[in-house]
């Protein structure tokens, strides 16, 4: 599976936030832009998609920014893919032979397994 460049960025500020999860200071986007090395624009799009799915918490005003909720250790590595990419798809199968088609068959087994072992990894996982 490849994921989007905004899964990636949406996976690498969250690591970010639970790497500073104990400090009570929210992260302005521009700092996380800075820190990441990346489009403050661009990930402020992923940022508000992940505020949509209440996987971190927006807070605005002069000392506002992002932070992550209560629950945030609950969060799979998978949540946030289909938070931003939408519900992946590993194989599509050209000719739709069905079950008895040993290499669609064979894929989705590969691909049910992917998705079990992503949906096993919490965002803490990411330091």
């Amino acid at each position: 599976m490849k994921f989007s460049r905004g899964t990636d960025y949406a996976l690498h500020a969250l690591a970010y936030l639970v790497s500073r999860k104990d400090s009570d200071e929210k992260i302005p986007v521009a700092d996380l832009a800075k820190k990441l090395d990346v489009s403050s624009t661009y990930l402020s799009k992923i940022l508000a998609r992940l505020v949509k799915y209440k996987y971190i918490i927006a807070n605005s005003g002069a000392k506002g920014g992002y932070s992550l909720p209560a629950d945030w250790a609950d969060i799979s590595v998978y949540d946030v893919i289909v938070a931003i990419d939408g519900e992946p798809t590993l194989f599509e199968d050209s000719f739709n032979h069905g079950n008895e088609c040993k290499i669609q068959r064979l894929m989705m087994e590969v691909e049910t397994d992917m998705v079990q072992s992503l949906k096993k990894r919490s965002i803490k996982d990411l330091i």
